[in-house]
């Protein structure tokens, strides 16, 4: 009895077998698009982190009073800052000195950095910190050329 039971339970086996592997193949793409989709979330959760920690940053820069930017150009208009370039004083035409933090009209804001360029660049999104800067000054608002 024993061996008609073995014998049984090897025949379901071997005609279930194409079907096992099927299942063991569904069950292991499930795994990968679970890992898959843990670490796209936790890359979101991290960038939202660092998002949050950066607009905090500038908001305090626009509190605490940073140096607006204009046009070097055209002085009535307003600029954007770009990380590694360097904020010249318009009377003097000389790079702005180590430490002074800048922003500007678009929400970022940064200080000047070794080499007298801009770094640290922090941007906030918050459109009444910004707008408190941004009154003070007699420049204009223009969009960008691409």
């Amino acid at each position: 009895m024993t061996a008609v039971f073995f014998f049984g339970l090897c025949v379901c086996f071997a005609l279930s077998s194409g079907n096992l592997k099927n299942q063991w193949g569904a069950i292991a793409s499930l795994q990968q698009q679970s890992q898959e989709n843990t670490s796209r979330e936790w890359n979101l959760t991290l960038s939202q982190q660092q998002i949050d920690a950066s607009a905090k940053i500038a908001e305090a820069r626009y509190a605490k009073g940073c140096r607006l930017v204009v046009s070097k150009k055209s002085p009535d208009k307003f600029t954007t800052l770009t990380e590694g370039k360097p904020i010249f004083d318009r009377v003097r035409n000389a790079p702005l000195p180590l430490g002074t933090v800048v922003c500007d009209a678009y929400g970022n804001t940064a200080r000047i950095v070794k080499g007298e360029v801009v770094g640290e660049i922090a941007f906030t999104g918050n459109q009444t910190a910004i707008d408190k800067v941004v009154k003070r000054s007699k420049a204009k608002y223009s969009s960008p050329n691409l």
